[in-house]
Parts: structure tokens; sequence; C-alpha cells
């Protein structure tokens, strides 16, 4: 990498980031997430062999890779909250027929099998997964409260979960009906 790319590219990321990222803002509540799209932005922009070639204005580049990124991350945040919202109503449903009075034996021993299951993935993950797990459904913690507690983004809280919850599903594909 050339002295004088890696000099300019400085200048243009010092010029550049702080608009980017409230730009990125405009569009995206976690401060972490749209810090991390505008610093995914220019390191395509840093990985593009084009770099010096590029037609346009290297800012219009970037506006609108920060921009694509965006709608990527918007499109992808949706799909992991249903994914996230389909796995946890499942669980809950789930733990409401363990705990229902009225279960028959059958259903009884149906519903322990799912709760070993359960426990035993939640042994599996790791620690800061298991706490980040046993406060979202035991203590029933919302993710921004999760978040600040443990000192992580939400984000990360978030993507622990969806984890969490699809190692469960997995663990537990022959028990749910889908």
């Amino acid at each position: 990498m050339s002295d004088i790319k890696k000099e300019n590219f400085e200048l243009l990321y010092k010029e550049l980031q702080p608009r980017l990222y409230a730009y990125s803002r405009k569009f995206i509540q976690d401060p972490e997430a749209a810090k991390d799209l505008v610093q995914d932005a220019f390191v395509k922009l840093w990985e593009d062999e084009r770099f010096s070639a590029i037609h346009t204005s290297i800012a219009s580049y970037l506006y609108k890779t920060v921009h694509n990124l965006c709608l990527l991350y918007l499109r992808s945040e949706q799909i992991h909250l249903r994914y996230e919202n389909d796995a946890a109503f499942k669980l809950q449903e789930t733990e409401l027929n363990f705990y229902s009075s009225d279960a028959e034996s059958y259903s009884s021993i149906f519903l322990k099998d799912i709760a070993d299951i359960v426990a035993a993935c939640i042994e599996k993950l790791p620690p800061q997964s298991q706490r980040i797990f046993k406060m979202s459904r035991q203590e029933n913690m919302p993710n921004v409260d999760i978040a600040a507690t443990l000192n992580i983004s939400v984000r990360t809280v978030e993507n622990q979960l969806y984890r969490s919850l699809n190692m469960l599903k997995i663990a537990l594909r022959d028990y749910l009906n889908e």
C-alpha cells in the first residue's frame, strides 16, 4: 500500500467519518452498530483496489455504501427479531404447557423431556450467553437492561439470544410443531 494512499485515506477518514456516522444514525438506533457500519464502509473502500479510480466522488461512494449497509442491517435485524420472537413464543408455550396443572402423565413426561433438553442446552452455552439467556428468559429483563447490566451493546445481547434460541430450536426440532 503506498504511503500516498494511506495518507489520503487517513485524511478522508478524519473528514468524513463523523458525517457518515451522523447519517447512519438517522436509520440505525444502536450507536455501536452505526459505528460498525461506517467502519465497514471505510474497510470496503480501503480493500477496493479501484480506490484511486472511483469515477464519482469518494464521499458519494462512501455515503452510498453506508446507505446500502444500513439497509442490509435493518433487513437483518427484522429477520433476527422475527426469528427470535417466534422461537421465544414457542419456548414460552412449551413452558406454559409444562406448568399446566391438568397435564396428563404422557404430556408430563413429554414436557419433562423438553425441560431436560432446554436445561442441557443452557448448560452448553458459554458463560456470558448463559447469563444473558437467563436474564432474558428467567428474569424477563429487556435487552437494553441486560446490555447495561453487563456493559455490552444491545446488539451483542440480541446476537447472543439469537444464537441461544437457534441452538434450542435445533435441539427441540423433534418436539416443536413446525
